[in-house]
């Protein structure tokens, strides 16, 4: 009887130990499966890629990148960079769909390989990778710059500066663009930035120095920005544009003598420049601003020269001697009741200037008929002048 008991007993026994035994081994293949599903997750994704189908390759590699056992390996890094570089530059908006930040995430990626990446084994194929995601991030840009997205077309340049940067090149052209991207998407400090990059890296075009010391002036940083030019103006002593940018500070900041200088240099750069008739005017006006009239209409007459209908020359030439007929009338009614020859001397005087003022005021108020201020000159001289019928067409005007 007991040796029947121990019969069953054992029996039992055996059997609870097959079971146990049974689901260790379940439990084995179940563990082995996931690690092999996420592998799996892996090949999926490279084999859809190769069938050129993006999505689904983006739907299995967004997986296996998530999984505990395949998300450190650099392998499963170079089919994400391979598959989102992909991605970024599919000619079918349906793919291009997929992740408007394709690019970026591919460069992340692939960079992400060659940090895990111990031995080097795919170092090569991550670099191809990045090295063809430049023209890309140009791409990008330059649709972004097209429609006015200016900070969109800063960051791609951005991101194909940095390309470049990875891969042991320089590319200035990209920093370049990324700084005038940002002073037109009003970000100075960005722009700012990249623009010094490209001067550092020796971008040879001499806008570079304009358009960094535009957004250092836009930072409020002026001094930064006149050293700018300064610096631009000896790295390209004969550059036209960087002078005229040197000669906007100096009007800013009401320097004539140095504005004077900087324009007869500009003019003398390119003698027969219709637009020489500009900065004549500007010479003429900082000679006004110096109080040398004599040299102020010299150089309004120079920029007529040039410019038959410059409005602006022609009314400051008159407002030259209305001026000066001002103050001698001032001058004349300060005198004392026993002062009259005196008076009626310096009156004619005024007079005199009075009569050489109103020719160049009829020619401007030609150019711009409604001009109040040339109107109002003009009737004040007609008046004074006793100039009726003048005065009379004037009015009837």
């Amino acid at each position: 009887m007991a040796s029947l008991l121990y019969l069953v007993y054992l029996q039992k026994f055996k059997t609870l130990k097959m079971k146990k035994l049974i689901l260790l081994v379940v439990m084995g293949l179940l563990v082995t499966a996931s690690g092999f599903a996420q592998k799996s997750n892996r090949t999926k994704a490279y084999l859809y890629l190769e069938k050129g189908q993006l999505d689904k390759a983006k739907e299995a590699i967004d997986e296996a990148v998530k999984n505990e056992k395949t998300k450190d390996d650099p392998k499963t890094w170079l089919f994400y960079g391979e598959i989102y570089y992909g991605i970024s530059d599919s000619p079918l908006p349906a793919y291009k769909k997929l992740d408007t930040l394709a690019a970026q995430k591919a460069l992340d990626a692939l960079q992400k390989v060659k940090s895990l990446d111990q031995k080097g084994h795919m170092i090569k194929d991550a670099n191809d990778y990045i090295q063809k995601l430049s023209p890309v991030f140009y791409k990008n840009a330059n649709k972004a710059f097209k429609a006015k997205n200016y900070i969109g077309a800063m960051n791609n340049f951005g991101y194909a500066y940095k390309v470049g940067q990875i891969i042991g090149k320089t590319d200035t052209t990209a920093a370049f663009n990324a700084g005038i991207s940002g002073l037109l998407g009003h970000d100075p400090k960005m722009a700012a930035g990249y623009l010094k990059k490209s001067i550092d890296d020796g971008y040879e075009d001499a806008k570079a120095y304009i358009y960094y010391s535009r957004s250092l002036k836009e930072m409020g940083d002026t001094t930064a920005a006149a050293a700018a030019i300064t610096e631009g103006r000896k790295v390209h002593p004969e550059d036209l544009g960087l002078l005229l940018e040197q000669a906007q500070m100096y009007l800013e900041k009401g320097q004539s003598k140095e504005l004077i200088t900087s324009l007869k240099e500009a003019i003398a750069k390119e003698p027969n420049s219709p637009s020489n008739a500009n900065l004549y005017f500007l010479i003429g006006k900082s000679y006004d601003d110096l109080h040398d009239t004599a040299q102020a209409e010299e150089n309004y007459k120079k920029s007529l020269a040039i410019n038959p209908n410059f409005f602006l020359s022609y009314y400051n030439i008159g407002a030259i001697y209305i001026n000066k007929a001002a103050k001698l009338q001032k001058k004349a009614n300060s005198l004392p009741l026993s002062a009259q020859k005196e008076y009626d001397s310096i009156n004619k005087e005024a007079n005199a200037n009075l009569k050489i003022a109103i020719p160049w005021l009829e020619k401007a108020i030609k150019i711009k008929p409604d001009d109040k201020q040339t109107y109002n000159a003009l009737k004040e001289a007609y008046t004074r002048l006793k100039m009726n019928d003048k005065l009379k067409e004037l009015m009837n005007k």
